[in-house]
């Protein structure tokens, strides 16, 4: 059996619609453990009455919104315990429609490449030509981003390698899950997926995209919710957080002039073409990380490699991509082109 966990939160439109298309699986051994993470009006209600009698789905109901990363927990939390012969656990955003072989796909490319987190094809529901995730990749300035958004779909054909997946659609091995863990909560609600990509990939487990897994995704329906100056600082702060607890202190070296050359520039940026809320983040995050929550990022870091051996450093340098022709795209499209950003929208 295949547990697949759906969250929502405010979202009943959505929910319905992904929850119409994956009870259609081709894959017959399956269970959606579709959760209500405190919705404030009917929702909870209203998916009571259409699941209840589904003895393929189990609705569960949060009195409050624990955010992504607890409301998932939880349930992994139950599963790792309650059905030790489960193979693998998926996670989907309530925001996605799968195609009917989505999960399928999935666990048949975990099986035949032996790997521990696949990523969907995830394309942009509302425009399906282009692409808007195939996993992640890290820059070696500490940023771990998406693979392929906004690029027009028929470049991601090909299982590829990456550093983890998009946690809007899936899929984990529970072996690995139950050496690694599941999501640090020190996340709420974004960045989460990416820390989990990094610590698997540290630790020597394998993530590829898979091309056949296809899912189109309304992107960003639950953190449009919740997007302001606090949000975007949290993610800047998840970024350093991540980057800090997990890589080797050879790493860290190695990469220390590009850090210091990537993150000098951005205020330099900021403060030239004068973008004070981009500046006052920066600010915020840098003084947040180096010296509020340095005991609890240093404490993090003490425990992790306390507990487990990395793959070496030069294997973790190789899988990081240098920074520098990035950032310039970056600089382009949204300095000079003056294209808004997620934060500005």
């Amino acid at each position: 059996m295949i547990p697949v966990i759906v969250l929502n939160w405010n979202g009943l439109d959505d929910t319905l619609e992904c929850m119409e298309v994956l009870l259609q699986q081709t894959y017959s051994n399956f269970h959606v453990f579709l959760i209500d993470n405190g919705s404030e009006n009917n929702d909870l209600k209203i998916l009571q009455e259409k699941f209840n009698a589904n003895d393929k789905v189990s609705v569960i109901a949060n009195a409050q919104n624990l955010g992504f990363t607890k409301g998932n927990n939880r349930v992994m939390e139950m599963i790792l315990k309650d059905y030790p012969d489960v193979e693998y656990i998926a996670l989907l955003n309530n925001d996605t429609k799968v195609e009917i072989d989505w999960l399928n796909n999935l666990v048949k490319s975990a099986k035949t490449n032996e790997a521990d987190i696949v990523s969907s094809k995830m394309i942009n529901y509302f425009n399906p030509k282009k692409m808007d995730n195939a996993g992640h990749k890290m820059l070696n300035t500490a940023e771990i981003i998406p693979f392929g958004h906004g690029e027009p779909i028929e470049n991601f054909n090909s299982v590829f390698e990456n550093i983890g997946s998009c946690a809007g659609a899936t899929l984990y091995s529970t072996k690995m899950l139950r050496h690694i863990g599941i999501f640090d909560e020190y996340f709420d609600t974004g960045y989460e997926d990416a820390e989990i990509g990094l610590r698997a990939t540290v630790l020597g487990y394998k993530c590829i995209y898979e091309p056949s897994a296809v899912v189109l995704h309304k992107i960003s329906q639950s953190t449009n919710k919740i997007r302001d100056y606090e949000y975007v600082l949290k993610i800047q702060l998840n970024i350093f957080y991540t980057y800090f607890k997990l890589m080797p202190l050879t790493v860290l070296l190695i990469n220390t002039p590009s850090f210091l050359f990537k993150y000098g520039s951005v205020f330099l940026i900021d403060i030239v073409f004068y973008r004070p809320s981009f500046l006052k983040i920066m600010a915020d995050a840098f003084y947040r990380t180096f010296f509020k929550e340095r005991k609890k990022i240093m404490t993090s870091r003490r425990e992790f490699f306390k507990k487990y051996k990395t793959i070496s450093s030069f294997q973790i340098l190789r899988k990081q991509t240098f920074f520098l022709l990035f950032d310039i795209r970056r600089f382009i499209k949204f300095v000079l082109l003056r294209k808004p950003t997620e934060f500005e929208r």
